[in-house]
């Protein structure tokens, strides 16, 4: 009878800890594919309570998984960021290449009207 209990527990326990392992991967899945913050938050906190409920090995094993997905996740942030941040700084540069061209084309006009100007008055005042 001892036997039969220990043997159906121990059935039991390994079917929760299958369906346990299901449900980490639904609920991991469901935090990736979040649309808002408040649904994100939403979802880890129930993450955490399924984690509560969870012996400390099936819990390290959860939380693990979690973070290699979660770092992969953030890694492609960090490399939309570091492109955006790129990208914004190339347009900073070529916004200021194009005001430094724009004020030396705008400083030989004025040279050049100044020139034009200056030995054409002289001309006319000498005519006088």
């Amino acid at each position: 009878m001892k036997t039969l209990t220990l043997g159906a527990t121990l059935m039991l326990l390994g079917t929760f800890t299958l369906g346990m392992s299901a449900t980490i991967d639904e609920q991991i899945s469901a935090i990736e594919t979040a649309t808002t913050t408040q649904e994100r938050v939403r979802l880890v906190n129930e993450f955490k309570t399924t984690l509560s409920t969870m012996s400390a090995q099936e819990r390290a094993v959860a939380i693990d998984q979690l973070r290699s997905t979660m770092q992969t996740d953030g890694e492609q942030v960090q490399t939309r960021t570091q492109t955006r941040e790129r990208s914004r700084l190339n347009q900073m540069d070529e916004t200021q290449l194009m005001q430094q061209n724009q004020i030396r084309n705008q400083n030989q006009v004025g040279s050049q009207y100044m020139q034009q100007n200056a030995g054409g008055s002289s001309k006319f005042m000498n005519k006088r």
